[in-house]
């Protein structure tokens, strides 16, 4: 009933305008007058959006990012002006510039995926930035664009490197203990959690420990905070053990081991005990020399937590606060671009400071379990037995 009384309101108010149609007046009928007012409606909202994106166009090319202050700049975009210019320059070569009168400027796309990695925004916000000024869909555009470059192997390769020269491992292991008095560590290894939407596709996978969905980051770094090695594929119900049996980086160690070089990582009860992987003795007798390299193992090994932190604190898209709304695959790829960028911070000498750390609690693991073959448990606790005696002297 109501809604025939409301279409015969609007059939009486319509059937009295008259529109000009081939230059008579003719009396229009009420389907007519709907049409006519849906095309006028929809002409509007286009203006609109015309003029929307003229003002922003506008005020994306008026301004210049470069002009603020160096600390303001740091703090929304996580590296310093000079940095960001030569990333900019390093992809100029790489993305094809724009043929459009009004393409996006390359400095543009790349301060926006730097302002999504750094703010953990959402991408709506991230164009709301003034620097930026970008519509959604542009935002989407630019961050998939960048990230996809960042991904690249000849930019991983450059930016995440693992000491695979003896010299590059004879100096890592020097300034590792100079930092944390362990001899012969290369590095150190953990797992962190990075939170995501659940996914549509076998999203039992995703749940971790905790009961969230997640994807389960494996991290080597040394003890400048340096990373590297990442590993961002497996999801979240995977255990570190696993993660690790399966990464590239043990079977290098392996095969160093193999030819005679003794150098390890040190990472936690998480992980199994082998001669290239050393964890800490949880039950040793308070005033022993087995306490006394838990110790120092525990000491030398919380590099990779604060590297973590850091990683996080740094680049706020990967906080479990900001659970990514993107499918698995795109999350890993975030994942490497801010370990790129986090390593370009390191080795560029980017301060930071105490609030820059976001250190969270670490995955609820099940008692430690010795894994491996039986040869190659002996012949890691021999190693161990070595270096405990390495100590006490």
């Amino acid at each position: 009933m109501r809604m025939w009384y409301f279409l015969r309101i609007i059939s009486e108010i319509f059937s009295t305008l008259y529109v000009f149609d081939n230059q008579n007046f003719s009396l229009m009928d009420p389907v007519g007058a709907l049409r006519h007012l849906r095309r006028w409606r929809r002409e509007r909202r286009l203006r609109l959006l015309r003029d929307v994106r003229t003002n922003l166009r506008h005020l994306r090319d008026t301004s210049d990012p470069f002009q603020t202050s160096e600390e303001h700049f740091r703090k929304l975009y996580r590296l310093t002006q000079d940095m960001a210019r030569v990333l900019i320059e390093e992809l100029r070569p790489v993305l094809a510039a724009g043929q459009r009168v009004t393409h996006i400027p390359l400095e543009i796309k790349v301060l926006c995926a730097l302002h999504f990695y750094a703010q953990g925004s959402y991408q709506r916000s991230t164009g709301s930035d003034r620097n930026v000024s970008l519509s959604q869909p542009s935002v989407s555009r630019a961050i998939k664009e960048i990230t996809e470059w960042l991904n690249s192997p000849q930019i991983l390769g450059k930016w995440i490197i693992f000491p695979l020269r003896p010299n590059e491992r004879a100096e890592a292991i020097l300034r590792n203990y100079q930092n944390a008095g362990m001899p012969g560590v290369l590095g150190y290894v953990d797992g962190t959690h990075i939170a995501i939407k659940a996914p549509r596709e076998e999203e039992h996978l995703y749940v971790n420990r905790k009961l969230f969905h997640s994807i389960n980051v494996q991290i080597v770094s040394n003890s400048d905070l340096k990373i590297y090695n990442i590993l961002a594929r497996y999801p979240g119900s995977s255990h570190d053990s696993f993660v690790w049996a399966n990464s590239a980086i043990r079977q290098k160690l392996a095969e160093f081991w193999a030819t005679g070089e003794r150098c390890w990582l040190l990472g936690d009860s998480g992980y199994p005990h082998e001669p290239w992987l050393h964890t800490p003795i949880l039950d040793a007798a308070e005033g022993t020399p087995e306490a006394r390299f838990t110790r120092l193992h525990v000491k030398a090994r919380s590099a990779v937590e604060r590297c973590i932190g850091l990683l996080k604190g740094r680049f706020r898209c990967l906080l479990q606060a900001r659970k990514m709304e993107y499918d698995p695959s795109k999350v890993c790829q975030f994942v490497n671009a801010c370990s790129v960028l986090h390593n370009m911070c390191m080795l560029g000498g980017v301060p930071y400071g105490d609030d820059e750390f976001h250190m969270e609690d670490e995955i609820d693991r099940p008692p430690p379990v010795e894994q491996g073959a039986r040869a190659l448990l002996l012949e890691a606790r021999a190693v161990r037995g070595d270096i405990i005696r390495r100590l006490q002297y």
